[in-house]
């Protein structure tokens, strides 16, 4: 299994994604096969109502696999959250994954914080757990701090912390 991290924030808007796809292509320049996996907690769509996948769902098909020339999507039935290093699974041959919005991952979390935005603290300062914070405040904290524009920062030092 590839190293995994996870990036989470105590709420939505707080930059996650946008240092997300910073990250990426900095890890791709390294010749790195990067995975990212989006926790959706309001659900999402990947079909509109009356394509095929959709439809093959409504018949109540546990599972759906979209195959395309450059492109691949599975749609599988849940009856409550996957089991732990499940998802990880459906990456593929990649050489680390990233994970975004995972609040409840116990490992290799990163905490991205945006004054005003996210709570009034990072949860980073009560919970050890955490390898580092991304804030655009700067905080006493006992781990790595990067600056929330510094995706190169925080690229080395997940390159460096799984020895990529």
């Amino acid at each position: 299994m590839p190293p995994v991290v996870s990036f989470v924030a105590a709420s939505s808007n707080s930059g996650k994604t946008t240092l997300i796809e910073k990250i990426v292509p900095i890890l791709k320049v390294r010749g790195l096969r990067v995975a990212v996996i989006k926790h959706a907690s309001k659900g999402f769509d990947v079909d509109q109502p009356g394509k095929d996948s959709w439809r093959f769902q409504e018949a109540g098909a546990d599972a759906v696999v979209l195959v395309g020339p450059e492109q691949l999507a599975v749609m599988r039935r849940l009856t409550g959250p996957p089991a732990p290093g499940e998802v990880e699974l459906l990456a593929g041959n990649v050489d680390i994954i990233i994970k975004e919005g995972f609040k409840q991952d116990e490992i290799n979390r990163i905490e991205v914080f945006r004054a005003g935005v996210s709570a009034e603290r990072p949860l980073s300062l009560d919970d050890p757990s955490f390898l580092a914070l991304v804030s655009d405040k700067p905080f006493s904290v006992p781990i790595p701090r990067f600056d929330l524009d510094d995706a190169e920062g925080v690229a080395e030092f997940i390159v460096r912390l799984h020895g990529l």
